[in-house]
């Protein structure tokens, strides 16, 4: 068994009794300043939970707010008719800006034919927009209304003295067939256009049947998908064979390339 000197028992000694005095200077420390730690440490740790919950929630894309909208296009509509409608306003975030959503509230509105919604990179937003203009006039409980090539009922008085086709209205769903084959024939010909005086849809013949104003006898076009070029055969029919088409009572063009003529009852006595 190994002997320990009387030296290094008292270094020992010595030893611990630092430590107990360190020890209780640390206890001494703690026991007047030692509530100031704790309530540091317990603030940096709500500080970094919520740090975390807040990154957690942090969408970048919402820093990107609405700042500036540009609108072209109108003469009719006013600029707070088009945002109530589009439903924007300056401070909301981009990422709540849908462009087929914006275009889609905004072709509600009657006076409207169409609509280009551009959303930008950072804060803005460009709507262009193309307003209508009266397709055709109906008469209905007497009194006289006019729609547009979408088929909607338009905000204008009779009074308006308006020389617009009349279209015969037999069921509700006749309005936008009839509205949308007078906007492309408008598109494809005015002129014939401002020519056509009365316009139908005709059921048993399944036609869009029409009454030009410079001619006496009807006219049947394709009620569905009709093209320019069933327009072109007309205008070339009319104009080409004019005196020919006197005794005419009503010209089929229902079939692309083919034109059938039909006389009046009294040529064919």
């Amino acid at each position: 068994m190994a002997r320990i000197g009387y030296n290094e028992i008292k270094r020992m000694n010595d030893r611990r009794e630092k430590r107990k005095q360190a020890l209780a200077k640390v206890g001494r420390w703690l026991s007047k300043k030692g509530w100031k730690i704790f309530l540091v440490v317990a603030v940096l740790a709500v500080a970094v939970w919520q740090g975390w919950f807040w990154i957690r929630k942090f969408n970048p894309a919402e820093l990107r707010t609405l700042k500036t909208i540009d609108i072209t296009g109108n003469r009719m509509l006013t600029w707070e008719e088009i945002l109530q409608t589009a439903g924007l306003e300056t401070g909301m975030p981009m990422s709540a800006i849908q462009a087929d959503s914006v275009r889609n509230r905004l072709l509600s509105l009657p006076l409207l034919q169409d609509a280009k919604v551009d959303v930008g990179m950072f804060w803005k937003v460009t709507i262009d927009v193309e307003e209508t203009t009266p397709i055709m006039e109906t008469l209905e409980k007497g009194q006289w209304k006019a729609y547009s090539g979408r088929g909607l009922i338009l905000p204008i008085a009779a009074s308006a003295g308006l020389e617009l086709p009349v279209a015969t209205i037999e069921r509700n769903r006749e309005i936008k067939q009839i509205a949308a084959f007078l906007q492309k024939m408008r598109s494809a010909d005015e002129t014939l256009y401002k020519e056509v005086s009365q316009v139908a849809v005709n059921e048993k013949k399944h036609a869009m049947e029409v009454i030009f104003r410079n001619v006496r006898f009807k006219v049947l076009f394709p009620l569905e998908n009709v093209s320019e070029k069933s327009f072109a055969h007309y205008r070339l029919l009319v104009d080409g064979l004019s005196q020919n088409m006197s005794s005419v009572k009503s010209l089929d063009l229902r079939f692309e390339g083919f034109a059938y003529a039909y006389p009046s009852a009294k040529e064919v006595k």
